[in-house]
């Protein structure tokens, strides 16, 4: 089994130091590059730091030398043509293609910008958004590759029709089964990724078989957050969670 690995920016502090350090980590550890999200408040308490998206995926393209992309921008919090844009500086300052992912947000992302008074647009138009936002980033920078992360059925068929690939993010495995299924149905060459929040209080075992369990139901790359979200934490753990030779031993035993 030979696949992409990512792992996720640890966005919820002040400092882009660790930032860094998990981009020289991630790229010593040999896997496919990092991905940021894109919040407006603190994980567990909304006052706590949270740095900007966009701002940290070009802080990082600057002295990455492997892949640099986003999961996810929300559609609606930028204009389709400032996306783009976001897209194109990336692809100038990037060594390796970047990755956009897209998506029309989801309750925290509603919650974060009620309390910054920025109203979500109803879903619909979210939509609209998506579509065209994906329109403006392949016309700002052709062959830019694009994923559109999002479990509803009108995001899947959106990452169907326009997207180079669709990512789920957590969920019960026959869940993800079955919208993989439906995926393929609609675009048999969409890529699919699966990505996940793994808490290292758990065994190493555990977190094993949670993503051999969803490579199995059909992800073709894996997008991974370590609680605690440090340096340290990818350092400690990831040669035995999810580098490629632990999840080949995972799947022959």
């Amino acid at each position: 089994m030979n696949l992409p690995v990512w792992t996720v920016l640890p966005l919820f502090q002040s400092s882009p130091r660790e930032l860094v350090g998990m981009v020289r980590e991630s790229e010593a550890l040999g896997l496919t590059g990092v991905v940021a999200t894109d919040h407006l408040a603190g994980w567990r308490r909304p006052t706590s730091p949270v740095l900007e998206a966009t701002a940290a995926l070009g802080m990082v393209a600057a002295v990455a030398e492997r892949r640099v992309g986003s999961l996810v921008l929300q559609a609606a919090l930028r204009s389709p043509s400032y996306t783009a844009d976001v897209a194109g500086t990336l692809a100038a300052i990037c060594r390796a293609p970047p990755l956009i992912g897209l998506g029309v947000g989801d309750s925290r992302s509603r919650n974060e910008g009620d309390r910054l008074g920025i109203s979500q647009p109803a879903f619909p138009e979210r939509i609209t958004l998506l579509r065209e936002t994906i329109a403006a980033v392949r016309a700002r920078t052709p062959g830019i590759e694009v994923w559109v992360g999002g479990w509803s059925r009108e995001v899947r068929e959106v990452a169907a029709e326009l997207a180079d690939g669709w990512n789920a993010w957590g969920g019960k495995p026959a869940n993800f089964e079955a919208a993989v299924d439906q995926m393929k149905k609609l675009n048999p060459s969409v890529s699919i990724s699966w990505g996940g929040l793994l808490d290292t209080a758990c065994s190493v075992g555990t977190l094993r078989r949670t993503l051999l369990r969803r490579v199995e139901a059909g992800a073709e790359a894996l997008v991974l957050a370590l609680t605690p979200p440090r340096v340290a934490t990818l350092r400690r753990w990831a040669p035995a969670i999810f580098c490629q030779r632990s999840l080949q031993n995972g799947a022959d035993h």
